[in-house]
């Protein structure tokens, strides 16, 4: 029998796995590519799809430190900003370190683990549980929900940059 964890999983395994094969080939130029002066970069996509999924799972609903804290990974890869790119100017986006992509996947790999851990320890009831948030409360299942929308979001944003610099094929 499935259950709601099992949805979610299969969801944020899709959206994961489509993000690796939008990365696969790409150039360092490529990555950092900026269609225009006012949108983000597949790099910075990354970074942040995998900050926010580590924030909301990790941190909210774990309710402990983020991956990024725990691992390191400030450290690993050289970005020193706070947050995860909720709210960030272009100015922000634009002085992101260079970083491999793959160091960025790694830590994705990371939040991946540690999410997957905390969705298999909630029951039926926890995704009722409340919490404050500046939009008001919201509940556990909004947060699953949420994250699967926002990465969900953001891949289409890497796919169309990529489609921009490469065209349909690869």
């Amino acid at each position: 029998m499935s259950s709601f964890r099992d949805s979610v999983k299969s969801g944020m395994s899709e959206y994961l796995g489509e993000l690796k094969d939008k990365l696969e080939g790409l150039t360092d130029a490529e990555l950092y590519w900026q269609a225009s002066l006012e949108t983000n970069t597949i790099v910075w996509l990354v970074w942040h799809m995998a900050r926010v999924e580590d924030n909301w799972i990790n941190g909210v609903i774990a309710g402990g430190d983020s991956v990024w804290d725990s691992g390191g990974w400030a450290a690993k890869t050289g970005i020193t900003s706070e947050g995860n790119g909720y709210s960030n100017t272009m100015d922000e986006v634009r002085v992101l370190p260079e970083v491999a992509v793959s160091d960025l996947l790694d830590y994705y790999d990371d939040v991946r683990d540690a999410a997957f851990e905390v969705i298999d320890g909630m029951s039926e009831q926890d995704v009722s549980n409340e919490y404050s948030h500046r939009k008001g409360t919201i509940t556990w299942g909004w947060i699953l929900g949420h994250v699967i929308v926002e990465e969900s979001q953001h891949l289409g944003q890497v796919a169309l940059i990529r489609g921009i610099i490469r065209g349909l094929n690869r």
